[in-house]
């Protein structure tokens, strides 16, 4: 997907991600996750965002939606470090391993797998995660770097 049929705009003005994927799908059940590959997949089902905020656990990010079924539209990008604050609504950050450098967002139903986000190595990531409610889908901006020490 073309970054600029995703947000509408430049989603990173200040400063540039390591890399960056785009994605759209559609959610049931008010949920979707940042998967890791080769990570376990039961994480999926402790990975349940807690209200409207992110919740990780192993190798999989639980993501709150506003609406139960909805379209979203996803920008998964990684960082060298620390990367600046995104727009729209804070979802909270966590922890995320990964273990063989690859992300996807998946959705309940498991849909073909969409675009892979390659990590620069693998280990433990922080993520945090921010919403935007426009009229159209709703938008989500997922950024990854580092944890400190990796």
């Amino acid at each position: 997907m073309e970054p600029a049929t995703v947000f509408g705009e430049d989603v990173f003005p200040d400063r540039q991600p390591w890399d960056v994927v785009f994605d759209a799908l559609t959610v049931s059940y008010g949920e979707f996750w940042v998967l890791a590959e080769g990570g376990d997949r039961d994480d999926v089902e402790s990975a349940i965002p807690d209200g409207d905020a992110v919740s990780g656990h192993g190798t999989a990010v639980g993501v709150p939606t506003r609406e139960s079924r909805t379209s979203i539209e996803v920008a998964l990008s990684v960082w060298d470090d620390t990367p600046p604050d995104g727009d729209g609504a804070y979802l909270n950050a966590c922890r995320i391993n990964v273990p063989e450098r690859e992300l996807r967002v998946v959705n309940v139903e498991g849909r073909e797998p969409g675009p892979a986000l390659v990590l620069p190595d693998s280990g433990a990531y922080e993520v945090k995660v921010w919403r935007r409610v426009c009229d159209g889908p709703e938008q989500y901006d997922i950024r990854v770097w580092p944890s400190p020490g990796q």
